[in-house]
């Protein structure tokens, strides 16, 4: 009869306890947000997507070089010695056609080591209106900024720089073999 009278007692005691919890949280503060009205707001260095600004980036490829996952897919053409590209932030010219420079962010895994190995800072963290996305298609980011005219245009130069190319180096190979004797 006393283990009755002691689990009863126990019982009362565990109720008070969860109840006195209880009535102290009913009167602080939310902490739930109803997340499509509200948003909860971000610090400053939160790591939350990476966005590079073509203007300023020198196709250096030490972001690719240095990801340990390789979310950089990055294609470029050289530009042409009269073109203007525009200056770099570090003060020298920009020498390189930006084609492609795609990241995928469902890869990434937020270690910041390419924007610590970005040497014009154009690689960053920013904070977006909104973070989420629905389809896996939209944490693929491409952030070139030329058009698909100026892209088939710096490409096709690039061809035929190429072909230039190869063919100085065939006529070179041909002029540097000398001429074997003929036989009669």
């Amino acid at each position: 009869m006393a283990g009755y009278f002691r689990d009863l007692w126990i019982g009362v005691v565990t109720v008070l306890k969860g109840l006195w919890v209880t009535f102290a949280h009913l009167f602080q503060r939310r902490v739930t947000v109803q997340y499509p009205r509200e948003t909860v707001p971000m610090f400053p260095r939160t790591r939350v997507t990476l966005v590079n600004h073509a203007e300023e980036c020198g196709f250096c490829l030490s972001c690719k070089r240095v990801c340990p996952v390789n979310i950089f897919t990055i294609v470029g053409a050289r530009a042409d010695k009269d073109e203007d590209l525009g200056i770099l932030p570090d003060g020298k010219p920009k020498k390189m056609h930006i084609l492609e420079f795609k990241i995928d962010l469902s890869k990434c895994v937020y270690c910041g080591l390419c924007v610590d190995a970005c040497d014009t800072k154009s690689l960053r963290w920013e904070l977006p209106q909104e973070p989420s996305v629905f389809r896996r298609q939209e944490l693929h980011k491409d952030f070139s900024d030329m058009t698909e005219e100026e892209k088939a245009r710096v490409r096709t130069r690039e061809e035929q720089r190429k072909k230039e190319k190869a063919a100085q180096a065939a006529a070179a190979k041909t002029k540097s073999t000398p001429d074997e004797p003929q036989s009669d």
